[in-house]
């Protein structure tokens, strides 16, 4: 029968190498826990953008056939232009179109919300991939170590117990180190979410320069052009200030600690073709500029809180990873001292069949 140290020696490597994989593979379980989590509430969120969408369409289609019964109803117009009046009429008709575009702007927005979740779903799930891949060899590699240690021990461990007492250790750091990971790594991800939210605040601050400069040319004559430039620039400005609050929502649901109650309301200059086309003139232009301006130091606002979030939440991330560390270090600590616990008792085993083999010769 080969002896303990001579079964020791023969699986050295293979335990050097099994311990190497669990090592490289340790975050594979909480980090996949975390990322389940993290496609469950994208999936919840992509139903419900869903169910929103379908009631905005229903009311779209409402405000769409109230709005073209002003629009393109020539008897109407006739017969509130007949009876003195044209100004109710043009009121009217600007409320049912500003309501109709409202409804179908929302309609773009929820549109492309949902979009950008399908895309974050797709990503999620192929990071949940790797994640599976790395959490299979961790429990292959367990497997095998167990196996291993199954083989050398043979008989029960209860005649050992500072090994057993020093397994419970190490199952305890192994238990802290998992749970110190989830926490940093829905940091990591709150950190990363929260940095794209800034991306689309700065976006916002550019686009809104754009619709400022735009509308200074409108004041000065630019006409229909300005118009437009001026529109689209607000459009794209008002996308990207509510794609960094879903961001942030993200963020927040990755990370208990990101503060969304500290981001300012951002309220998006509206205007309106109507006075556009039929009211345009000099201090219609101005007025307008004025809104714009105000919504222009509103996202400012906006982007420097998302630049306290980002700095607060890199903080956070820089102390969760080194606490992992630190439990990581602990964990390869209770793994070696179990190591040499194991080793001590096959010495120990295999100097007590030396003896027993001497005194039986």
């Amino acid at each position: 029968m080969a002896s303990i140290e001579s079964k020791i020696q023969a699986a050295a490597a293979e335990n050097a190498t099994l311990l190497q994989t669990l090592r490289e593979t340790d975050h594979a379980a909480p980090d996949l826990d975390n990322q389940n989590k993290f496609i469950a509430d994208l999936d919840r969120q992509i139903l419900e953008s869903s169910r929103v969408i379908s009631e905005l369409d229903r009311k779209r289609n409402k405000e769409l056939k109230d709005h073209e019964k002003y629009r393109d109803s020539v008897m109407r117009r006739f017969a509130y232009k007949a009876t003195g009046k044209r100004e109710k009429f043009t009121q009217r008709a600007e409320k049912e179109e500003k309501e109709y575009f409202e409804v179908l702007q929302q309609c773009h927005h929820e549109a492309e919300s949902r979009k950008r979740l399908e895309q974050m779903l797709r990503d999620a799930h192929d990071v949940k991939a790797q994640l599976e891949t790395a959490s299979r060899r961790h429990r292959q590699a367990q497997v095998d170590l167990d196996g291993l240690y199954s083989s050398i021990f043979e008989g029960p461990t209860p005649a050992f117990p500072e090994e057993d007492r020093i397994e419970e250790v190490t199952k305890e750091a192994r238990d802290n180190y998992h749970q110190a990971r989830v926490r940093c790594e829905g940091e990591l991800q709150a950190l990363q979410l929260l940095e794209k939210a800034w991306k689309s605040m700065s976006l916002s601050v550019r686009m809104m320069q754009e619709a400022v400069s735009a509308s200074h040319w409108d004041m000065f004559g630019g006409g229909s052009m300005a118009d437009a430039m001026e529109r689209s620039a607000l459009h794209k400005a008002d996308i990207a200030v509510r794609d960094a609050r879903m961001l942030a929502m993200q963020a927040q649901k990755q990370s208990p600690f990101v503060n969304l109650d500290s981001i300012p309301n951002v309220q998006m200059a509206q205007g309106s073709i109507m006075s556009d086309v039929f009211f345009d003139n000099i201090f219609t232009d101005m007025a307008f500029h004025d809104k714009i301006r105000q919504s222009q130091q509103q996202v400012h606002r906006c982007l420097d809180a998302h630049t306290k979030l980002v700095k607060e939440s890199k903080e956070r991330y820089d102390q969760l990873k080194g606490e992992v560390k630190e439990r990581e270090v602990m964990l390869d600590s209770a793994r070696s001292a179990l190591q040499e616990a194991r080793a001590e008792v096959f010495r120990r085993v295999g100097g007590g069949m030396r003896e027993t083999q001497m005194t039986k010769a």
